[in-house]
Order: structure tokens, then C-alpha cells, then sequence
């Protein structure tokens, strides 16, 4: 019984704070979208926009970090996936998990392109000053980073999808069981 009341109080917590697509003609800047955005799709929780939704905001959070929410919302309006879970998945990507998240990407990045160590010993001895050394090492850790970034952004977003769809499909099948059992 506790928990349909939680349900209960999840839901109605959702229901007052996710915005209706009524509100959308409201705002003055969203008006040209408004067509785009009462897609039913966009905001009404389902088998295929969860699993859509996480995966652009998972992705997308990580390969974009300024603006991903915005972003994200963007992407998920041509995919059908629902904006709101889109927009809340990005902020998987903060201030504490991105230094984390690039080092993973640049150990990524350095097995893929098979280096050894990311800066030439031989090139980095002609460089000289503190500020022409890290930009050195930054150029020579780039390449590393960014297919790191990639194959992280792909990687967590494909599994982002899998896991909400089998969590959406675990809840639906809980609910059901309740339900015949009640019956």
C-alpha cells in the first residue's frame, strides 16, 4: 500500500512540475516551435521516449559541454524522444564528473590511436616556457581526447538506452503483475 502511495506522490509531483504542452503557446519565444513541440511524444512518458531521451541526453552531455540542455532538447524534438528526460539526463555531465570523465576519454583515446605516452619526449625538449608547453601538450593530448570523448559519449548513451528500456520494461510488467494479482 506505501508504495501506490508513493506512486501516487511521484506522480503528482510530476504532473505539477513537468510543463503541459498548453504552456508551450504561452511563451513568447517558444511560439514558433509550438507545432513542433505538441508532439505527443515529446512529453508523455513511454516505451520508446524514456529510452530515446536518455540516450540523447547521456550522449549529448557528454560530447557538448556548454549548452548540452538546450541541445539535447533540440535533438529530441526530430527523434521523437521525450524533451524533459532528454534535457534532465545531461546533467550527468558537472563540475564533478568531468575531470573524471576526460581522463577516461583520454586513456580511451590513447588505446585506440595505440599511444604510448601522449607527448613526444624529442619535440616537447624544444619547446620551451610553461605557457608553450601545456599548449604543446594540449595539442598532442587532442586527438587522444576527442575520439576518447566520442567513443565514452557512444558507449554510455547505447547503454543509457538499453537499461532504460529494460528498466521501463521491468516497471510495466510490475504493474501488471500487481494489477492481475489485485484482480
Amino acid at each position: 500500500m506505501a508504495e501506490s502511495a508513493n506512486s501516487g506522490v511521484v506522480r503528482a509531483w510530476l504532473s505539477r512540475h513537468l510543463p503541459q504542452r498548453a504552456t508551450i503557446h504561452r511563451y513568447r519565444l517558444l511560439r514558433p516551435f509550438a507545432h513542433h513541440l505538441s508532439q505527443p511524444n515529446l512529453w508523455h512518458l513511454n516505451n520508446r521516449s524514456i529510452p530515446r531521451g536518455v540516450a540523447i541526453g547521456l550522449g549529448i552531455g557528454i560530447l557538448i559541454p556548454v549548452m548540452h540542455m538546450v541541445i539535447a532538447a533540440l535533438v529530441a524534438i526530430p527523434a521523437r524522444a521525450n524533451v524533459m528526460i532528454a534535457a534532465a539526463c545531461t546533467l550527468v555531465v558537472n563540475p564533478l564528473t568531468m575531470p573524471p570523465m576526460y581522463y577516461a576519454a583520454l586513456k580511451i583515446g590513447q588505446w585506440e590511436l595505440r599511444h604510448d605516452g601522449i607527448v613526444d619526449q624529442r619535440a616537447a625538449e624544444h619547446v620551451s616556457g610553461e605557457l608553450n608547453r601545456m599548449l604543446f601538450w594540449i595539442h598532442q593530448a587532442s586527438g587522444p581526447i576527442a575520439i576518447g570523448i566520442l567513443t565514452l559519449a557512444l558507449a554510455i548513451a547505447v547503454t543509457g538506452y538499453a537499461l532504460s528500456a529494460l528498466g521501463w520494461r521491468l516497471w510495466v510488467g510490475h504493474k501488471w503483475r500487481r494489477r492481475t494479482a489485485r484482480d
